[in-house]
Order: structure tokens, then sequence, then C-alpha cells
């Protein structure tokens, strides 16, 4: 398949999905077409993480390129990625809808511009007020001079990276809209690949070896940013921008910008104030708790945040049509969906942490103290991973009813409980009590979205009850599985022990037979599913060979 190229189900002139598959066939397709390059990504950001683990360790330098590049990533998340992505697409689609598609490509054109000139003006900012960002974000590291140091540089070394991502979250906007999704679900590859080649070619070239990491992020932002250009031109999108400040679509865009910033900002000032507190612990917890992050994310990663993808231009599709069944029968599909890959993935984590965080990073400078601490932070984390699907999948449904203040209100009472909960158990346990923090704080956020979000009288019968306690059954006979099987393995020596990978892969086959088995036999429609898309990848692979 290539970068441009749309699932056959989601293609002009395909023939149409059978009644029952109207909904489905095309999200999965779409989300198919994510996950596989998503899948990619995330191996491949393991592969970095793991590198950078292998030869620095958890230590000053990996917590200094941890904090430094918490900062850009997060204001990308907030300028870009977030709020400017998920607002785009409804008016995006809206304006295609009523006006025709060259009316769309001059808006988006336009809201490059305003990109563009918005995450400039933050990057220089952010390089000249290098020291002071740090002193705020990592208060804790002034007691260590070397090491706040060392993050202000790699703080400056990061921030262009600013443009270059934000670049790409715009090309996602109009890419989605257009029902393609390779591009930009493929861009973190070449982000990972310029990290991985810079840490393992370039630690020499530097007084500091770690400045690598920085020198890769900058060379794999690049990358991302070209890969987007053929998929751009293929759909006739845009590739300068225009200017256009009082175009009526974009005066929408930024009247919707500013509580929904807002609403992401939420979500990304929690990240920096756990950040903050993480600053004052031992050294080497803020790289445990960044590798957890990374699993949770995996997984998540894979499922969770492709069907989000995948349905975000279907719900508005059917918003800018006025056809609200369509929209609960969109909402409850996408949350089935995400459910039946994230129930069993949290449970998995929180079973079997002690067997994935060994073989994984039980190697190098890595030591067994790390991977104990690594994995008991990885249970408390996987605890909100459903929490964090759920608003995961919730923001993108108020964003295409048009609907942020709501949002943005109920961040607010996530971010206090995230914050304070963070504070109180990291007191009393560190960097595991931070994971639980965040849990507990992601879990109250998502159940006030939900609240709010059930009170809409436009949506009936959204979320997938029957299948929630389906997949909940199932998730618990698939634990009851991986509990009986861990004590097989010596986990103690981690990678090294070819009996070891026996048992794991056996694990991870039996986990996955025994919940695709009792799905089957409580008759969720999931299963379904996911053979259908299995059997299309497979003739698509089979017609390529």
């Amino acid at each position: 398949m290539t970068l441009h190229e749309l699932p056959p189900e989601s293609a002009p002139g395909a023939p149409p999905p059978r009644e029952g598959e109207s909904l489905s066939a095309p999200i999965y397709g779409r989300a198919g077409v994510v996950t596989f390059f998503t899948a990619l990504s995330r191996a491949m950001g393991m592969v970095r993480d793991l590198a950078i683990a292998h030869i620095f360790g958890a230590g000053a330098a990996s917590d200094a390129w941890v904090q430094a590049f918490r900062i850009p990533n997060a204001l990308r998340r907030l300028t870009a990625e977030g709020a400017m992505t998920i607002a785009f697409i409804p008016l995006y689609v809206e304006l295609r809808e009523r006006e025709g598609p060259e009316a769309a490509r001059r808006f988006a054109a336009r809201v490059m511009g305003i990109v563009l000139l918005s995450t400039g003006l933050l990057t220089v900012l952010g390089m000249l007020f290098a020291d002071p960002l740090t002193w705020l974000s990592s208060p804790g590291f002034v007691a260590d001079p070397e090491k706040y140091a060392l993050t202000v540089e790699l703080t400056r070394w990061c921030f262009p990276y600013l443009v270059m991502v934000s670049l790409v979250a715009w090309a996602m906007g109009v890419l989605n809209s257009e029902h393609r999704y390779a591009a930009p679900a493929a861009a973190p590859i070449f982000l990972n690949v310029g990290i991985v080649i810079a840490v393992v070619a370039g630690t020499g070239w530097f007084e500091r070896p770690i400045l690598a990491v920085a020198l890769g992020v900058l060379a794999g932002g690049a990358a991302q940013v070209l890969l987007q250009a053929p998929s751009l031109r293929a759909v006739g999108a845009p590739l300068l921008p225009r200017a256009g400040w009082r175009d009526p679509y974009v005066l929408r865009l930024l009247a919707l910008l500013a509580p929904s910033l807002l609403t992401v900002a939420v979500y990304q000032i929690s990240i920096v104030v756990l950040g903050i507190i993480a600053s004052y612990l031992p050294s080497g917890q803020i790289f445990y708790y960044n590798n957890a992050t990374r699993l949770t994310e995996l997984a998540m990663g894979l499922f969770t945040f492709a069907f989000a993808t995948a349905g975000l231009p279907s719900l508005s599709e059917h918003i800018a049509r006025q056809e609200w069944d369509a929209v609960s029968a969109t909402a409850r599909l996408t949350f089935s969906a995400v459910l039946f890959t994230t129930l069993p993935a949290m449970a998995g984590l929180i079973v079997a942490s002690p067997a994935i965080v060994s073989m994984l990073y039980l190697h190098g400078a890595y030591s067994p103290g790390d991977v104990e601490a690594t994995a008991r932070t990885l249970g408390w984390m996987a605890l909100g991973m459903p929490a964090v699907a759920a608003v995961r999948l919730m923001v993108p449904i108020y964003y295409a009813l048009q609907d942020t203040r709501s949002p943005a209100a109920l961040s607010l009472f996530g971010l206090a409980a995230t914050a304070g909960l963070g504070w109180a158990f990291s007191e009393r346990w560190e960097v595991q009590g931070l994971a639980a923090g965040l849990s507990a704080g992601t879990w109250a956020h998502a159940l006030a979205m939900a609240w709010r979000l059930r009170m809409r009288s436009r949506l009936h019968g959204w979320f997938p009850w029957s299948s929630l306690a389906r997949q909940g059954l199932a998730t618990l006979a698939m634990a009851a599985f991986a509990w009986a099987a861990l004590p097989w393995g010596d986990w103690r020596l981690g990678p090294s022990d070819a009996f070891n990978w026996i048992v794991f892969v056996g694990l991870l086959a039996g986990a996955i037979a025994v919940y695709m088995g009792a799905n089957a036999a409580l008759g969720e429609p999931e299963v379904g599913h996911w053979l259908r898309l299995l059997r299309r990848a497979g003739r698509r692979l089979g017609g390529r060979a």
C-alpha cells in the first residue's frame, strides 16, 4: 500500500458495503490503515527508547532529555496536533459540503499561515527563554547545576521541532478530511528513525552525547514534513500558506479554538504539573515514568487513536447533514471498537508488567532495580487507559458538535484532581504515586465528560453497554490466564534467557486466543469486525505478493 492510497472501502466509486456494514466498513478500513502505520511508528518508538535506555540508562542525562522534550511536545499538542486538528476537520468538511472543494482548500491554506506564524513565534520565544522555561518546568533540577544546564541546552535544540510537527498536524487535518490516513500516520516513524540513527551513530560527535538525541529530533521532524507533500499534492491541497484572517471560517476556527485550546491545555498542564513534581524525585524516576508512558501509549496508539482518527470525519459528515441517529451509531461503534482493544491491553500491562518490562529493558545500563520500578509504575498507569481512551473519543464528538466550552470546563476538574492526587500520592510512593494520581485524575475527567455528553438531547444510545459487559468478562478470563502463565518465566534473567522468550511468546499468544475465544462464545460482534478486517488485509497483501 502506497502512502497516499485509499483503502478500497473508502475509495470513490467502490461498491457500497452491505447493510450490516454500512457504518463499520469505512471506519474499520480507515482504522486499519492508521493502525498499520501506527504499529510501525510505535515499534520504532520502542526501539528509540530502548536505544536511549541501553546507552544512557536511567540517570541525569535521560531525565534531562525527557524534561526538555516535554516542553515543545506539549506546545505541539496544544497548538496544532491537539485543538487545531480536531477543531479544523469539522469546519473543513462543512465548507467542502456547502461551498465545494476549492473553498475548503483556500480555508486550509489560510489555516496553514496561522499555524506557521504562531508556532514560529513560539519557537523563537522558547529558544530565547529556555532557561526560565526550564526553571518553571523542572525546578527540582536547580539543585543539580550540571543537570539543569543540560536540560536548558536540550530545550533550545528541540524547540524548532514544534514548527515541523505542527505542519504535519495541519497536513493530517487536511488529509484525514479527504479520507487519506497513511502519510500522517506514518510520519512519526521518521522521527523515531532519525533519533535511533543519531543515538547509534552520532553520540561521538558531541561533548555531551545526549545532544545526539536532539539532533535526531530535528532530522526526523524535517523528514516528517517532506513525507506529507506527495499526498497533499494528490488531493490538490495547498502547499503554500495564504493570508486571510478575515475569512469567516477562519474567524469561526479561532472562535472555536479559544475554549478548545483550554481543553487541550488543561491536559498538557497536567503533564507539565506532574513533570514539575517529578523533577523533585530521585534521578532516574522521570525516565521510569517516561518508559511506562511509552508502553501505555504503544497499546493505545495502535487502536484507540486509530479509531478516533478514523471516526472523526464520519462524525463531522453526519453532523453537517443533521443525521443524529448516524452520529449516535458511529459514536457507539467507535467506542465498542476501542474498548475491545483497550480493556485487554490494560489488563495485560497490569498483570504481565514484570515480564514485559524485563524482556524489553533488562540490558545495557538499565538495571534490575530500574526494571522493577518501571514495572510498578506501568501497572498504576495502565489503570487509567480506558479513561484516556474515553476522553480521546469524547473530545472529537464534542468538537464535531462544535461544543468546545463543555470539555474545556470539565477539564479543569480533571486538572485539579490529577495535580492534587499526583502530589499527594508521590509524597508517599514517589513515581508510582505520580502514575496513580494521573490515572485517578483521568478517570474523574472521563466520567465528568461522559455525564455531560449523556445530557445532550440529540444523542441517544451512544455508549455500547452490552459490548462493555461482554468484553469485560472476556478480559477477566484473559487476565486469569496471564496470571497463571506468568510464574513459568524467570524474569530476573530478562531477554538473555531463551526459555523466557518461549514463555513470553506463549503468554501473549495464549492471552489473545483466550480473549478472542471468550468474546466469540459470548457473541461479541467485534470479533466478526476484526476477522473481516484481517481477511481484507490478507487479500490486499496477497494481491501484492
